[in-house]
């Protein structure tokens, strides 16, 4: 798995790649899980992305293979 992140401008912007044949837990700190998005749209509308719950300030997702690119509020 690889990753990247930043905070830019109040967003965090994390990208990760999942190899193929394997899944990963995310945990996505945010500030307001509404507010995550992933290649400019709702992530739970994305492909490959299950919503798993929020908890203690994070989002928490199972990515199925693939890359994605996440931003969400933070503060």
């Amino acid at each position: 798995i690889e990753s990247t992140w930043k905070v830019e401008g109040g967003k965090l912007i994390y990208t990760a790649t999942v190899p193929p044949n394997t899944s990963a837990g995310l945990y996505l700190p945010t500030s307001d899980v509404e507010s995550v998005m992933e290649s400019s749209q709702p992530a739970e509308d994305s492909e490959g992305i299950q919503f798993l719950k929020y908890e203690n300030g994070r989002a928490v997702y199972l990515l199925s293979s693939g890359t994605y690119s996440f931003e969400a509020d933070w503060e």
